[in-house]
């Protein structure tokens, strides 16, 4: 293997203290190592890990490394390439929450110490002491001589790599603080649905990269920790890939883990086998195998912004109406009708022969719902349909407010009886703008007419993707054709006549200062609903007056900022704003 070359790619060293490497690896007194899967890592003059490449020679993720303190040495920034090219990173300790208090006329507050401040945490998160002593050290909790006091909460920040390094960056999520030189708990991330898809994994390659690192004879076993705790199914196939779930009582580990007072009691050993990743950049795709097999495969150039998943047994796809496997020396995908035979290499290290299964071409195709034919989507646009928010003080764009909207909305309606027989019993549902979030607008109990007028083409493609799985998985694609999509035109709202039993609407911020507009819409609500038929509209303030004048009732209105929803977003994101007018209408046609 050619060192000098591996390091010279032009993705692979792109923090400057790393260049030394590249620049004079005979002299830098790093050192590398190749893994039995043909991977090579390489260590810094201090020891730890600076590079993961794979047997060609591609980069998968870069780490900066400071001097140790207290004997640990201390990650100061990583980079991680994700399967279809993208380089995400982690910024430990990137994100800090401060809260204050005023203990000055509390009985005593003098003899207050750091452990009463951890008591006091611990009653109020509902958490042992244990969990808050683990989370917050010495540092992060502050007692003042005039009474106040200050807790900091550390954790750690993702961001998304514009150029591939920390030049331009967008803030993507967060986890609870690790302490990455010496890997001691699992962490599951907050705002996941904010992760590039492969974020997870590409974490938790290089986690378990510096997990086996760090260990000596005896590997130990680890815990899932969090604050608060967020077992979920996800996580626990995240982990399982990595690594060996054990419960000492014998009960199913998958069960232990969900139960939010047990996750921890679920001990995590390092896997023989787990995920390895290859990049080929002639191709322009990458494969992820695990036990010699493959097991998903990514293009680059692909718009659907899709992975291929190897086929069942039967020769049925997976997901999404994909497939993959393994002839001979050739790759083979599936989508449909459409067939792309490409090429293995040696250095991925298959099984010599996988079994062979007939392609079964799904009976319809999530590209059904676009009537008018497929958006124009770029491939990067297509694998990153998440919603990415701010972690300052600037106002929450318009696509990531939805969640809070129709999630609220979704709970809401579970409480109100009447509605939500309304909702269910709709024969024709009509959403406009709802796309960020389209997935707590639908209901799949029986068959329903959807018209939905999308502006942002890569979630309506995502959406009409996650509609083909759930109809799929539920043996009902028949129903598919009730799910149509049209992109928005402000025209139509004139010449479209159909009438509506439900509606769903997003008045877009650009417009909440043109009275006209939204006017429009108001009229267009009024004259579209059947008798007795309800709209839930997100707008403005002003529109509560304009419903009145068309002759709609309202039944329930809410401020955006004070949704139960947006509070609990504000719990990770302290600094987050809602746009100030943005309200949540429930209107009735009388």
């Amino acid at each position: 293997m050619n060192l000098q070359a591996i390091l010279q790619h032009p993705e692979a060293i792109r923090f400057p203290e790393n260049h030394i490497y590249k620049d004079h690896w005979q002299t830098s007194k790093g050192r590398a190592r190749e893994l039995p899967s043909g991977h090579c890592v390489f260590y810094g003059e201090h020891g730890q890990r600076i590079l993961l490449a794979d047997p060609d020679g591609h980069p998968l993720h870069e780490c900066l490394w400071d001097d140790q303190i207290h004997g640990l040495p201390r990650l100061i920034s990583t980079r991680m390439r994700l399967d279809w090219g993208q380089w995400v990173g982690i910024k430990p300790c990137g994100l800090v929450n401060t809260i204050s208090l005023d203990l000055s006329k509390r009985p005593g507050w003098e003899h207050l110490t750091r452990d009463d401040l951890r008591e006091m945490a611990a009653r109020a998160m509902n958490v042992d002491i244990g969990t808050i002593r683990f989370f917050y050290r010495d540092v992060d909790l502050e007692i003042f001589s005039d009474g106040k006091a200050t807790i900091r909460q550390v954790k750690d920040a993702f961001y998304v790599l514009q150029n591939g390094s920390f030049e331009r960056v967008k803030f993507m999520s967060c986890m609870s603080r690790m302490e990455w030189g010496r890997i001691d708990y699992l962490p599951v991330v907050e705002l996941f649905l904010s992760l590039l898809p492969g974020t997870g994994s590409a974490t938790f390659e290089l986690l378990r990269g510096l997990y086996d690192d760090q260990q000596g004879h005896t590997p130990r076993s680890l815990q899932y920790r969090g604050i608060p705790a967020y077992p979920s199914v996800g996580a626990f196939r995240l982990f399982s890939a990595f690594f060996t779930p054990l419960v000492k009582t014998g009960e199913a580990p998958q069960e232990v883990f969900l139960d939010v007072n047990r996750s921890h009691e679920v001990e995590w050993m390092p896997s023989s086998e787990y995920p390895i990743r290859h990049f080929d950049e002639e191709q322009r795709l990458s494969v992820t195998s695990h036990n010699r097999k493959i097991h998903k495969v990514t293009l680059w150039d692909d718009s659907a912004g899709l992975s291929y998943l190897t086929l069942t047994a039967s020769g049925e796809t997976r997901a999404d109406g994909r497939g993959a496997q393994i002839l001979g020396r050739e790759l083979h995908l599936y989508d449909g009708a459409e067939h792309h035979i490409m090429k293995t290499k040696e250095s991925w290290k298959l099984a010599s022969q996988e079994s062979r299964h007939d392609w079964k071409t799904s009976s319809a195709s999530w590209r059904e719902c676009f009537p008018k034919g497929l958006p124009q989507i770029s491939p990067s646009r297509a694998f990153s349909a998440v919603l990415l928010y701010p972690d300052d003080s600037q106002i929450i764009g318009e696509k990531e407010s939805q969640p809070f909207i129709f999630d609220y909305l979704e709970d809401f309606l579970e409480e109100q009886a009447e509605l939500q027989r309304c909702r269910d019993m709709a024969e024709h549902l009509f959403l406009a703008r709802c796309e960020a979030n389209l997935g707590a607008c639908l209901k799949y109990g029986r068959p329903q007419r959807y018209t939905i007028w999308y502006e942002w083409a890569e979630f309506a493609q995502k959406y009409a993707q996650q509609i083909w799985n759930r109809l799929n998985r539920q043996n009902i694609l028949a129903w598919l054709p009730h799910f149509q999509f049209f992109p928005i035109a402000e025209e139509v709202i004139t010449k479209t006549d159909s009438p509506y039993d439900w509606m769903n609407v997003w008045i877009p911020f650009s417009m909440y200062g043109n009275d006209q507009e939204v006017q429009q819409w108001c009229w267009f609500l009024a004259n579209h609903l059947v008798p007795g038929g309800i709209a839930c509209v997100a707008g403005p303030k002003m529109m509560g007056q304009l419903f009145q004048k068309q002759g709609l009732s309202v039944i329930h209105a809410e401020h955006g900022e004070s949704l139960p929803t947006f509070k609990i977003h504000q719990a990770i994101l302290q600094s987050s704003r809602l746009h100030p007018e943005l309200t949540i209408w429930i209107i009735q046609q009388s």
